[in-house]
């Protein structure tokens, strides 16, 4: 698939941000098409690890923050059944975890309960309130949950609970664009249309170590021990839920990933050391591709408890029987998601949907607790927004992906009527409907969908195109620094035009890796590169330049007489303990004479 090269545009002036900065022209380049506009922004991105995040009860207060404090502290000094009601993924495992934690080192009576995927599905049902009632719960409290529970906090509230909600999903909303919220005693969530908090975008972890935090000062039982694991625990829910890592969740990984290999958290530190990663310097990449799969694996295929457990144990044996259990689990769900992305992608090929603008597919064979995987993996292989449903006990369930420009809540908001339980945010969706709408549902976000053929193209975002005069050690070293990348940072990607490539090899177990040695034209500048991806479009590349009959010999002879393009990162590669600049091609095209 060709991807659609943008550059990025800003009005600030780079050269003398540069200079005030005292950085190079191409990271001040970056930090503008960020949006950072002013010196203390760009020194509070640079120096994350010693900013300060904002408080919770300052002059722009997180609505109802210090109510659910009050009732929290109430809850805990009257010895009341305390009932924690997390999620089964990543963010929702880790939000119940730092509450439970820090509860039961403030000797509350404090329970944790974490829905069952299949049985049960997202979020507050009114079976468990009924059960916590029978156990006596007095308060309960949501993490990753709650804003959409309307019934189901009513009924809670029928029992007499005090219920306490933190969540960071979308709300819904009336046809004045105002809120729909349950009749909580305390909703905690930035994204209320009310809430003046100056940050939006924090998971449910994030929230919850912030208000985790303050209720431990005003207990005045501080734990700088304690602090730190909800840090890391923090840290893990900002990089697997895929919020935007940019002011507090990018202050609280980066302050998290630097202390996260030397947890005390008994838990994790024995999940990190049966990953063989403990010790390590951590990177975002460890966190949302080796450790947060294991912890998401429980809830996908059995249930997510585990893995509170997990990070609630003191015992290291114990521990570390979670910790293989969940690494067991994971290499069970990898081996499900293979399969039935294959067989997704198998079905939309034969029966011919790849120009489709919306996927909509009922796929009863995938299990449903990795259909929100298989999604992302679809949408990233045709780039279209993606919802896969299966099969579940009673009715079908979805998962939703999206791509830029397409807002999957709103389009799914419009459909609601369709759906006995929906909720999500503009790039993901959960879902469950009736069999018989599937194929109303279908037909609508076809007809609604209004994505033109240039969005539906992947796009490749240039922060600036570079001279490689421009690229040195210092440059690279720059660029490092504004790690963690992900959502609303990415790594940053440059553009070079006319560019020789000298010597070109294959490399790897499949020998489809490709090393290159590039050649700027104009400074004989020279630069190893490697692309990872990129084999199918280069031998393409090959047969269009010179023909069939020329194949062979052009792949014997390792060079390119042809200027390239290239879109790239710019990377240090360690090798014998000596560090050296090497670019990672994104992508190329032949340069337009």
């Amino acid at each position: 698939m060709e991807n659609r090269w943008t550059l990025k545009r800003t009005k600030a002036d780079i050269h003398k941000m540069s200079e005030v900065l005292g950085i190079r022209q191409a990271t001040a380049c970056v930090l503008a098409n960020r949006g950072i506009k002013t010196k203390k922004q760009a020194v509070a991105f640079l120096r994350a690890e010693s900013a300060s995040l904002y408080d919770v009860l300052g002059e722009k207060p997180m609505k109802d923050a210090q109510k659910a404090i009050e009732l929290l502290e109430n809850a805990v000094k009257q010895k009341q059944k305390i009932a924690v009601y997390g999620d089964y993924d990543v963010d929702g495992v880790t939000s119940t975890a730092i509450w439970y934690k820090v509860l039961s080192y403030c000797e509350a009576d404090v329970i944790y309960y974490i829905p069952h995927r299949q049985k049960e599905g997202y979020g507050l049902n009114l079976e468990a309130v009924e059960e916590l009632h029978n156990k006596g719960i007095q308060l309960l409290l949501t993490c990753d949950n709650g804003i959409a529970a309307i019934e189901e906090i009513k009924k809670a509230k029928e029992f007499d609970m005090t219920v306490v909600v933190i969540d960071h999903h979308e709300a819904a909303f009336d046809e004045y664009g105002n809120d729909i919220l349950p009749e909580a005693d305390a909703v905690v969530d930035p994204k209320q249309r009310q809430c003046q908090y100056p940050f939006k975008m924090l998971c449910a972890g994030g929230l919850c170590y912030k208000l985790a935090l303050l209720f431990l000062k005003r207990q005045q039982m501080s734990n700088e021990a304690l602090e730190m694991e909800c840090l890391h625990l923090a840290t893990l829910a900002t990089v697997c839920d895929i919020v935007d890592l940019m002011e507090e969740n990018r202050i609280i990984v980066k302050k998290g990933l630097k202390t996260m290999a030397q947890t005390t958290n008994v838990g994790l530190k024995t999940l990190l050391e049966q990953t063989n990663l403990y010790g390590k310097e951590l990177t975002e990449y460890h966190i949302g591709f080796i450790v947060g799969p294991c912890v998401n694996a429980a809830g996908r295929l059995e249930t997510a408890k585990t893995a509170v457990a997990l990070f609630c144990e003191n015992d290291a044996e114990k521990a570390k029987q979670y910790a293989l259990y969940l690494i067991e689990q994971n290499n069970s769900r990898k081996d499900m998601t293979q399969k039935a992305t294959e067989q997704v992608i198998k079905e939309i090929e034969q029966k011919n949907k790849q120009n489709e603008k919306v996927f909509v597919i009922y796929q009863q064979n995938v299990h449903e607790s990795i259909a929100g995987i298989v999604a992302g993996r679809i949408k990233e292989k045709f780039y279209r927004p993606t919802i896969l449903i299966t099969k579940s006990e009673n009715m079908a369930k979805g998962s939703g992906r999206s791509i830029e420009g397409y807002n999957m809540f709103e389009e799914l908001y419009a459909c609601k009527e369709l759906f006995s339980k929906f909720g999500g945010h503009s790039m993901a969706a959960g879902l469950s409907l009736p069999y018989e709408n599937i194929e109303e549902l279908q037909k609508r976000l076809q007809n609604n969908c209004k994505l033109t053929q240039q969005q539906l193209l992947p796009v490749l975002k240039i922060e600036k195109q570079l001279n490689f005069e421009e690229i040195d050690m210092i440059l690279a070293e720059e660029l490092r620094n504004l790690a963690p990348f992900g959502k609303g940072n990415h790594i940053p990607l440059f553009g070079s035009k006319d560019i020789k490539i000298v010597k070109y090899f294959f490399v790897g177990k499949e020998k489809n890796i490709i090393k290159m040695i590039l050649e700027e034209q104009k400074t004989a500048i020279q630069f190893n590169a490697i692309s990872f991806d990129g084999y199918d479009k280069f031998l393409e590349m090959i047969k269009r330049l010179y023909g069939q009959q020329n194949y062979d010999k052009m792949l014997l002879n390792g060079y390119i007489e042809q200027n390239i393009d290239f879109v790239y990162s710019v990377d240090i590669n360690t090798f014998r303990g000596e560090n050296s600049i090497q670019l990672q091609i994104k992508d190329f095209r032949i340069s337009q004479q």
